[in-house]
């Protein structure tokens, strides 16, 4: 069991780095919109064309090179931009398809997005007044995460894990999933000073952790209020 007292010697904030990596991040957001913006002046394009497949195959390889491109000034800068903008672009298509697919979609989107903010919220504050070290969740995380994958994958392909009752157990686990996810991320950066991380890896860490939250609380809001045309 992961030691729940508080650290017996004090964190050193890099209170620069911190803003920085919290500046990355609002970019992140802003970025998204402005895909988001750019996915819908070409909505026929990407409805009809399946073109935002290679945009999402770009965002993988974007993520899996990490490591090799967030130490290299300025190309970091350009890729952690690119990265929420083919984001935003990408999820055009999905965020149409519920406002076209359900008569209660644009008011499930609006709630998805404030429930996204309070959560989030939520864990952070609790990631920074807590006394628990989250650190030690860093491999149920990343077990988790696995999982959550190889469950979006078999759903493709395997129809009893897309009735409702699976729908609901899946995505809800991912709302739950994803909050831990964010205050373990929020904790982090918190503890940068000491642990020396990359700000950008962090910052789209963080990113990551917020965007797949606003996913998966859609998924769960889609099948409990969703009202199909």
């Amino acid at each position: 069991m992961q030691n729940t007292t508080a650290p017996s010697h004090p964190i050193t904030l890099n209170k620069s780095t911190e803003a920085q990596i919290y500046g990355l991040f609002a970019l992140a957001l802003a970025l998204t919109c402005v895909g988001i913006l750019i996915g819908l002046q070409f909505s026929a394009v990407l409805m009809n064309t399946g073109i935002h497949f290679f945009f999402l195959i770009a965002e993988l390889g974007l993520i899996f090179s990490a490591r090799f491109w967030m130490d290299k000034s300025p190309l970091n800068y350009v890729l952690f931009g690119l990265f929420p903008l083919l984001s935003g672009f990408t999820i055009t298509p999905y965020i149409l398809s519920v406002l076209a697919g359900y008569a209660n979609g644009g008011t499930i989107l609006m709630n998805a997005f404030s429930s996204t903010v309070f959560m989030a919220g939520a864990s952070a504050v609790f990631a920074r007044t807590t006394s628990w070290d989250l650190g030690g969740l860093g491999k149920a995380m990343i077990f988790g995460l696995i999982g959550l994958i190889g469950l979006s994958l078999l759903q493709l392909f395997v129809p009893a894990l897309r009735t409702t009752g699976m729908e609901l157990a899946i995505s809800g686990f991912g709302v739950v999933f994803f909050a831990i996810f964010t205050a373990y991320d929020v904790q982090r950066i918190a503890k940068l000073g000491k642990m020396g991380a990359n700000p950008f890896m962090l910052a789209l860490s963080l990113y990551l952790d917020i965007f797949n939250l606003f996913l998966y609380v859609l998924r769960f809001m889609l099948v409990l209020y969703g009202n199909r045309r």
